[in-house]
């Protein structure tokens, strides 16, 4: 063989990549721990959305689709509460806001639900925006803030109840004629896991520009210490303003989604504190409050670890299903304070710590 032809052939093989791409690639992916949170988020994203691949059960991807909406709308929830440390406890009114304003267009005025969601997402921030003024206006926090959004869910429940043009009572169900991409009405669970899994893609990614911007540097100021934060110069009126408007238009949008899977409405059932925890809570407060990673995780264990407990247990005694449940929550509070979140976090600084230094 010659030269010419051993040059040839030499090309022919394969070469393994350079050891210098690979880390660069891990370190990019896993560098930091907010990388490294992203970095799995998007691998859950991406097993959620094979699932379709290994089953066609209504019933599972029923659940996955509940748990990507879940998750979404705990990023929204997370933003308030997690990042910026505003007790809004009834934030599935923004939810409730959303999904009715999405309803209400569909059924009386044939408006799309993709631009109905956005409306519904406007009128959420709109309410949010009335919120952050009131309870800044007279001065209302921690638990008083608290207070008062329980307070306004119970008078928007009752407001609702008897409002006969969205339903009153009784409720509002979906108009389920003639599928179609327009009306978002699907025959089969596909596609709403799909559109569930690309706002909740959305979501992360809002999150994640956030928490890396001045604007999330605040947020988390505010959470820390107002008063300080105030002194060193922070418009907190204004943040916490913002980070109310932010995480209402988000809920808005995913209440309009969530009703148009679920395919009824009623103010009995969507304005209420039960329902609040499942939805907005319980997922952020198992995955780690605070976290980027958080509220996926959580959303991901809550809604099956919830249909399991429903499912064992709907013969038994009344009640007994909510009765585990929250102790459940309870048991996830008392020995994981940092979520899940918190647990991956202690195990990526062990794996750092021990891993060779260049």
């Amino acid at each position: 063989m010659n030269l010419k032809s051993a040059i040839q052939t030499s090309k022919e093989i394969p070469q393994p990549a350079p050891l210098g791409v690979i880390q660069k690639i891990t370190q990019f992916l896993f560098g930091t721990w907010e990388r490294t949170q992203m970095t799995l988020s998007f691998a859950l994203v991406f097993l959620i959305a094979i699932a379709p691949v290994f089953t066609s059960s209504p019933y599972y991807l029923g659940i996955l689709i509940l748990a990507a909406i879940y998750a979404y709308i705990g990023i929204s929830w997370n933003i308030v509460a997690g990042l910026t440390g505003q007790l809004l406890i009834a934030h599935v009114i923004f939810i409730a806001l959303g999904g009715y304003t999405t309803i209400v267009l569909f059924n009386t005025y044939g408006i799309t639900p993709w631009v109905g969601m956005l409306v519904g997402g406007i009128v959420a921030a709109l309410a949010g925006v009335v919120i952050a003024f009131i309870t800044l206006r007279y001065g209302l926090k921690m638990d008083y803030f608290a207070l008062f959004t329980i307070a306004l869910l119970v008078a928007l429940r009752t407001l609702f109840l008897k409002w006969d043009y969205i339903g009153g009572a009784v409720g509002m169900w979906v108009k389920l004629k003639d599928p179609s991409l327009f009306k978002m009405v699907f025959d089969t669970k596909p596609p709403y896991l799909y559109t569930a899994l690309g706002l909740l893609v959305i979501g992360i990614i809002i999150q994640y520009l956030i928490y890396r911007s001045k604007t999330g540097k605040y947020f988390m100021a505010i959470r820390e210490d107002e008063d300080a934060a105030a002194a060193l110069g922070v418009n907190t009126s204004l943040y916490k303003t913002l980070s109310v408007v932010i995480g209402a238009t988000m809920a808005g949008i995913g209440g309009g989604l969530y009703i148009m899977y679920v395919t009824f409405i009623d103010p009995t059932g969507l304005f209420n504190l039960g329902v609040n925890v499942e939805i907005v809570m319980a997922g952020p407060i198992i995955g780690g409050l605070g976290s980027l990673l958080g509220p996926l995780l959580g959303g991901l264990v809550n809604k099956p670890i919830a249909e399991l407990i429903r499912g064992f247990l709907a013969e038994g005694t009344s009640g007994i299903s909510l009765i585990v449940y929250g102790g459940f929550l309870i048991a996830s509070i008392m020995f994981m304070p940092q979520g899940l979140a918190g647990l991956l976090h202690k195990l990526y600084l062990r794996l750092t710590r021990s891993a060779p230094q260049k």
